[in-house]
């Protein structure tokens, strides 16, 4: 992000791919200003929770020699104590969390994550099916099916097209709310190329009531771009791109996550009027 911008609030990120923090200063904002920073969270929180699922998913078959190493390995993630289930003869994979632990950039898991698929990841026209058995992220259930469709490579730009659909999707937090979503994307993964490491930029869209009860709509209007230099550091938010979520009562919101930056400050554009927050937790 541009170094002129001055955050309206300062946090402390803790350790973990997808937890934010607040500030005690959030209690002093406005109504309306923090609740357009908390859909914000909710939404960008929700996308990082996906990818994470898949690369979780992708370190499974990793682990199984199902994944090509020629292309691209992930760093993994995982606690000591998950247990990888393999039915290769039944193409399915259970990865195992049990009743709770703690991976080495601080993400709590627990439950089951039940893996289908039809072929290899990178094969073109492969599809991975993704459920979920009481399946937790740092306290907050996710439920859903999430199919992930290979629709191929492009030679010219290195990357491989992914088709991402969750149906029937929700989060509940410890508090008991909840926000449901369906949703449509297309992500592109960029080969690694030297020190840059791979790339994901994620475009479409998703729907579904928030945690306060209203409908919202999101449209990613220029694609959001993850880097793994960013994600080694538990930065989790896009690098670039900017999105909008309309929310029934409440208008439209305009999110920008500027042009490059680990960090998790974004301006939030209501009608003519613009702020810059940092993300608090979710």
């Amino acid at each position: 992000m541009k170094s002129t911008r001055i955050a309206l609030l300062k946090c402390l990120a803790l350790p973990g791919i997808l937890l934010f923090t607040s500030c005690d200063k959030d209690d002093n904002l406005p109504s309306s200003q923090l609740e357009d920073t908390e859909e914000t969270s909710q939404e960008v929180d929700l996308t990082a929770t996906m990818e994470d699922i898949d690369e979780v998913t992708l370190t499974g078959f990793q682990r199984n020699g199902f994944a090509d190493r020629s292309l691209i390995t992930l760093e993994e993630d995982l606690c000591e104590k998950v247990k990888i289930n393999w039915s290769p003869n039944e193409k399915r994979m259970v990865i195992d969390f049990g009743e709770g632990c703690t991976s080495p950039k601080g993400v709590t898991r627990k439950g089951k994550i039940i893996v289908t698929y039809t072929g290899r990841y990178w094969v073109p026209g492969s599809k991975i099916t993704t459920r979920f058995d009481d399946f937790y992220v740092d306290g907050r259930k996710i439920e859903g099916i999430r199919v992930v469709t290979n629709e191929g490579f492009n030679e010219n730009d290195k990357f491989f097209s992914f088709k991402t659909v969750v149906e029937g999707g929700k989060i509940t937090w410890p508090d008991g709310t909840f926000r449901t979503f369906e949703a449509r994307h297309t992500k592109k993964i960029f080969l690694p190329n030297g020190d840059r490491g791979f790339v994901y930029a994620v475009s479409g869209g998703s729907k579904g009531i928030n945690r306060k009860g209203n409908e919202y709509v999101v449209e990613i209007k220029s694609p959001l771009i993850f880097v793994e230099r960013c994600i080694r550091t538990g930065v989790r938010i896009p690098n670039e791109g900017s999105m909008e979520i309309k929310v029934v009562g409440r208008g439209e919101m305009k999110v920008d996550f500027g042009t490059d930056g680990c960090d998790r400050e974004v301006s939030i554009t209501v009608g003519d009027q613009t702020k810059i927050v940092t993300l608090p937790r979710s």
